[in-house]
């Protein structure tokens, strides 16, 4: 076994020279845990811990975006059932007024026939006053003539014929 431990010696490497590597190695990854192991290692927990974070806050968002997302669906159906009850509103607005118009129209085009109608009786009724006063006057004026001459049946015949077309004009 000595042959083994020592066959470094044909190689022109040392026991001593093994050691010291070897306790100069030791040092070194005493010098890399201590100044690079430790930093690096501080780093990515807080590396970690970022991330775990981000993924906490996107989590989070995401949980209040649904929400959002939930009022804003809310608010929307909530919009569409005004705008149906406006609409609703409206059409029955627009109903009342549209009979109410109708109804006024009627009244005043029932008016206006009553006027008419009563215009014509009065139109009638002072046409036959007027025929009346006219018939009365051409009475007496007949009976003048009468009272004036003696009439024959022609005579008599050709005075209502007078009279008539005096009706016409």
């Amino acid at each position: 076994m000595t042959n083994i431990l020592f066959a470094a010696e044909k190689s022109d490497l040392y026991l001593g020279d093994t050691i010291y590597y070897l306790i100069l190695f030791a040092i070194l990854l005493l010098a890399v845990k201590h100044f690079a192991w430790g930093p690096v290692t501080d780093m990515m927990e807080k590396r970690r811990q970022q991330v775990i974070e981000d993924i906490d806050k996107a989590a989070d968002e995401r949980k209040k975006a649904e929400i959002l997302a939930g009022e804003r669906e809310e608010q929307l159906k909530s919009s569409r059932q005004e705008a149906t009850q406006i609409l609703s509103t409206a059409k029955t607005n627009a109903e009342a007024a549209g009979k109410d118009i109708l109804n006024q129209a009627n009244e005043e085009a029932k008016n206006i026939r009553e006027k008419a109608k009563a215009d014509a009786i009065q139109a009638k009724n002072d046409a036959l006053n007027e025929a009346q006063a006219q018939v009365a006057d051409i009475s007496v004026q007949i009976a003048e003539k009468v009272i004036a001459k003696n009439l024959s049946a022609a005579d008599q015949k050709d005075l209502v014929d007078q009279f008539i077309k005096g009706l016409n004009k």
